[in-house]
């Protein structure tokens, strides 16, 4: 098996030489349009803090739950972890989560049905990404930053046909849209080759899960983490697939899936990859020592305004609580129980555009000084 690996690998060296294309490049596979954002200057990439979820009305109730869905998938990529929206800090910000909101707009968008049109209705949310961070940090979540490497997908399919083994490249890319939609939704964009006439005699070695062979198609790309898939029909109904994930020829992990659905048999390459890359990529990032901080609040003009800030304080998912220490003219002493250090807490106000830190005013020996913006 070795030996024919090897044989292939060089049939494939010659040939991407002759070729007189230049090498392809590969296609993303894309299923829908993120928010718009300005990407952040420090190389976070900015699509992974907005999500788009499905609502049925406008109403404040509905836009509330429909926000906190958004940021229970932004926890999930930004953390690596499927769990993310179970971690109990993280499930009270998805109750406040508009205070994270940088904006938040309705779209309609067209969806296929059984080959017909269909329009739904979306919120398209964009969360701040330091008060995100600061969220999975104090979750004690590990953070997936930086910019993420999008696996090259070599997947065939043989359906019982009589045919073999078929490459399902860029030609075909609706077939492994279920894979694309959930690798989205865990934080990972996969590329398809495009289905050059070197590429389609390399079905039977995707078919083999042989990484060293593929890897030299993924190397005329660019890249070198590849996904290989293969699915079959069962002989007793229902579809399997077996996948591996590589970095070059290097397995980094195989796994396999069997369903009745083969769309869920399709999407059943994303999570894997996903947990893999991210253990690889993502860190728990120390939060900073809990501290109790004694703090001054300015420019509170009226009641409204003490009302605006008590119920934001009562919202913030790090705070354990505050208590009262003087009321001042236009300020507020008060003492803030915070389970994360005071850097992450002031990152994690950006969002909020409520509570702002005045890091000029800050006395050395004194309280820590914040600003109420109304």
């Amino acid at each position: 098996m070795r030996l024919l690996s090897l044989v292939f690998a060089a049939m494939l060296v010659v040939l991407s030489a002759s070729s007189e294309a230049q090498n392809p490049a590969p296609l993303p596979v894309e299923t829908t349009t993120q928010p718009e954002a300005p990407a952040p200057s420090d190389g976070r990439e900015a699509e992974w803090y907005g999500a788009e979820v499905p609502v049925t009305s406008q109403e404040r109730r509905e836009r509330e739950a429909a926000l906190g869905r958004a940021l229970a998938q932004v926890a999930i990529r930004m953390s690596g972890r499927a769990d993310a929206p179970s971690n109990p800090v993280v499930q009270k910000a998805t109750r406040v989560a508009e205070s994270m909101v940088l904006s938040a707009d309705y779209r309609q968008i067209e969806e296929t049905a059984g080959g017909v049109p269909v329009q739904r209705s979306v919120l398209a949310v964009r969360f701040d990404p330091d008060a995100v961070d600061a969220l999975v940090m104090a979750a004690g979540l590990p953070l997936w930053s930086g910019p993420r490497s999008k696996p090259m997908l070599w997947f065939a399919i043989d359906d019982g046909s009589g045919g073999g083994a078929r490459l399902v490249s860029a030609q075909q890319i609706n077939v492994v849209k279920p894979l694309a939609q959930r690798g989205l939704e865990r934080g990972l964009r996969f590329l398809l080759p495009s289905g050059t006439s070197v590429e389609q005699p390399a079905a039977s070695s995707i078919w083999a899960l042989d990484a060293a062979a593929i890897g030299v198609l993924t190397s005329r790309y660019g890249g070198r983490l590849q996904l290989l898939g293969k699915m079959s029909r069962g002989a007793t109904g229902g579809w399997t697939a077996e996948w591996l994930l590589a970095d070059g020829d290097s397995e980094l992990r195989r796994w396999s899936s069997t369903d009745p659905s083969p769309q869920r048999v399709i999407a059943s390459g994303a999570d894997t990859a996903a947990d893999v890359l991210a253990q690889r990529s993502a860190v728990v990032v120390p939060a900073g020592e809990p501290v109790v901080l004694d703090a001054e609040i300015s420019n509170i003009r009226n009641q409204d305004d003490w009302l605006a800030l008590a119920s934001y304080l009562q919202s913030i998912p790090v705070l354990r609580g505050f208590e009262i220490i003087e009321a001042q003219p236009n300020a507020l002493r008060v003492r803030l129980d915070l389970a994360i250090g005071r850097e992450r807490f002031d990152a994690m106000l950006v969002g909020g555009r409520l509570l702002v830190p005045v890091e000029s005013a800050a006395a050395v020996d004194g309280p820590s000084r914040y600003r109420l913006a109304r």
